[in-house]
């Protein structure tokens, strides 16, 4: 009897768990970023072909014709050294020329007779040479106190003033020279120039011409850093610049590393994806579209853009990610992805 009542018991108990219902939850696809690893740098637009200006000597500067951004033509005075001193060094050189001249003349009738010896005059001889040397030798230093636009081009710097003393080889203009091309000169860390090498393609725009992109490759990366700055220069060569780009304009470069051996493209998902996180990792939920349900997943975020999160590590691309509604969720729990979270909640409330 006992066993006859255990068994209709079995059939008529209610059944202690019910199938959970499923989370609707909207989702949206870990999507490929490769413009993500892309380098930036801001820089300031230089003639492809400029030159800084200098005297040969050192002296006061007593004429300087230009300034910053004006126009020069090829042949013009830009400055000028004052000169007297270089004047009185060349009346030296010539009077010690002279002189030994006039040794010379002296020693030649004296050798001939036999009086002095040919060695004496020899030494004459050189002694001349080298009055001479000298004087060609002050004469190229004026030659040089003078500087004078090398080519058409626009003076890109003014490094000295009038009345100033200036070192010898010291700049004292920085000028293009008559280029018609242009590169974009710019300051990178030691993080981003590791990651990029010459030939890499570059987008520029510029801040007088935002809505024209200007082509541009990676023609130069510096050695070592500025001294100053820290910063590895680089240079951008740019193709089809806009009519009325000058010198000193500014503009950025976005350059595009070519792709190395194993490294993994970076994915983007929203913001609102990502769960919790410490340092460079995150949680998010990954959907299992087989099976509709939600897994905890531990991703590896390399950086933020926009309203995106870049992951470097722990999605596949295409991978469906929960992008509302993850709050709600449990690992491996039944998900349903609806178009308006905020709609399908209002269904599930109670009606009074």
């Amino acid at each position: 009897m006992a066993l006859a009542l255990a068994a209709c018991g079995d059939g008529d108990a209610p059944k202690d768990t019910a199938e959970t219902p499923a989370t609707p939850v909207m989702a949206v696809a870990a999507r490929p970023a490769p413009e993500s690893a892309d380098v930036t740098a801001y820089g300031i637009v230089r003639s492809d072909k400029e030159g800084a200006l200098s005297f040969k000597i050192g002296g006061l500067l007593k004429v300087l014709n230009v300034d910053t951004g004006d126009r020069i033509k090829k042949g013009q005075v830009l400055a000028e050294l004052d000169q007297r001193e270089i004047d009185a060094q060349s009346a030296r050189a010539r009077a010690a020329a002279d002189k030994a001249q006039r040794d010379l003349d002296r020693i030649k009738p004296l050798t001939a007779k036999g009086f002095i010896s040919k060695q004496r005059a020899q030494d004459a001889q050189s002694a001349l040479d080298m009055a001479r040397a000298d004087a060609r030798r002050v004469e190229f230093d004026r030659s040089l106190a003078v500087i004078v636009a090398p080519s058409d081009g626009v003076v890109l710097a003014r490094h000295a003033d009038v009345n100033e003393i200036v070192a010898a080889g010291g700049p004292v203009l920085t000028v293009s020279q008559g280029s018609a091309t242009y590169i974009l000169k710019a300051g990178l860390s030691d993080r981003d120039v590791a990651r990029i090498d010459v030939g890499d393609s570059a987008r520029v725009r510029l801040d007088a011409f935002q809505n024209e992109a200007v082509k541009g490759t990676v023609r130069r990366v510096a050695a070592m850093s500025d001294s100053r700055s820290g910063t590895f220069e680089v240079e951008v060569a740019l193709e089809g610049v806009p009519p009325g780009v000058e010198s000193g304009f500014m503009g950025q470069a976005r350059i595009r590393p070519q792709a190395r051996a194993g490294e993994k493209a970076r994915l983007a998902i929203p913001a609102s994806a990502i769960l919790e996180g410490h340092g460079s990792t995150a949680t998010v939920y990954v959907i299992d579209t087989a099976t509709g349900t939600a897994h905890l997943t531990r991703v590896t975020i390399a950086g933020i853009e926009g309203d995106d999160v870049l992951i470097a590590d722990g999605l596949e691309s295409g991978a469906e990610v929960v992008s509302a509604g993850a709050p709600y969720l449990r690992d491996g729990g039944k998900v349903k992805i609806v178009t308006d979270l905020a709609a399908e909640t209002r269904k599930a409330e109670p009606r009074s």
